[in-house]
């Protein structure tokens, strides 16, 4: 026989050589199926861990309470409602300023939005306490309080390079007149270490409402 023809195998040899295969295969197999499974298990760590730093993320910007606040019309549909009153009166602590609480708003007015910007956990610019209201007539007025001087708590809420265009005399003390957004007014008064700011497109008789609950 030449060295080309190929050599008999026994039929105990073939049966060696199947049980080899059949081995190599059940372990090849064996371990796809450990880095399937460890492929599966790293993808469900990072959907948690992703998932946990969202919830996270959350929670930070809701204690900062920086998040934004834009004078404005209410929108279409249902107007959402917020413990204003309430939420004064717990700024003072937690900013760590004078707040002046309002007293006495006629009960019409539908309290809508409330937010803070605390420099203390991160926000960036001066303390400000934000709240608003509905008026019957469909127009809003908005109060913000903070431990800023006038000028520059109109620059950070209102809007850079406004100068004062006069003063309005009302319950009792002297606001300064600033131009805001969309031509709505902006009064302003320093007293006593806090700085009030009235704005919004209610008409000047709201205005001089909510400048005589803060007297």
């Amino acid at each position: 026989m030449s060295d080309s023809d190929s050599c008999p195998v026994a039929p105990h040899q073939w049966s060696l050589l199947v049980s080899d295969v059949q081995a190599e295969a059940g372990v090849a197999a064996w371990d796809d199926g450990q880095v399937a499974d460890r492929r599966n298990a790293t993808m469900r760590d990072m959907a948690v861990a992703v998932g946990v730093l969202v919830v996270g993320l959350l929670i930070i910007i809701g204690a900062m309470g920086g998040y934004s606040f834009k004078f404005g019309a209410p929108t279409d549909g249902v107007a959402p409602s917020a413990d204003v009153i309430g939420g004064f009166g717990r700024a003072g602590e937690t900013l760590g300023i004078e707040v002046v609480v309002p007293q006495g708003l006629p009960e019409a007015w539908q309290p809508n939005s409330f937010s803070l910007n605390n420099p203390a956990v991160g926000a960036a610019g001066a303390p400000v306490v934000r709240g608003g209201w509905l008026t019957p007539d469909g127009t809003f007025i908005t109060l913000l309080e903070s431990s800023a001087p006038g000028p520059v708590l109109v620059a950070q809420e209102v809007g850079q390079g406004l100068d004062s265009r006069g003063q309005v005399e009302a319950a009792g003390s002297t606001w300064d007149i600033y131009p805001g957004e969309r031509s709505e007014p902006v009064w302003v008064r320093t007293s006593a270490g806090v700085t009030l700011l009235i704005t919004g497109s209610a008409p000047t008789a709201a205005f001089e409402t909510l400048a005589d609950a803060l007297a």
